[in-house]
């Protein structure tokens, strides 16, 4: 079984930009929770389907947001070390 853990500012990236969303648009920060849930249930069932971006480190872009994730596999261990913006503007590429 694979066992998951989050960096600590993995986690502060990913509430903050929930938290901008729900500021924009009222539960859109929660569709975007539920984009990001949806990515890391396909990393955590085929972890390396996703391309590598550095060494053993590997990228995933949500498709609706502009966000990637930057994670990394060890084993039967999963490290989400990074949510991040694939654009200046949070808002250029947000498909609604």
């Amino acid at each position: 079984m694979i066992s998951i853990d989050f960096h600590n500012l993995a986690e502060q990236e990913l509430l903050t930009s929930r938290d901008y969303y729900d500021n924009l648009v009222f539960g859109l920060g929660k569709k975007f929770v539920l984009e990001v849930e949806q990515i890391i249930n396909m990393i955590t069932s085929t972890p390396l389907t996703f391309p590598v971006y550095f060494k053993n480190y590997r990228k995933a872009l949500l498709r609706k947001f502009p966000y990637f994730i930057i994670y990394k596999v060890d084993d039967n261990h999963i490290l989400f070390l990074q949510f991040h913006i694939r654009k200046e503007n949070r808002n250029i590429g947000l498909i609604e």
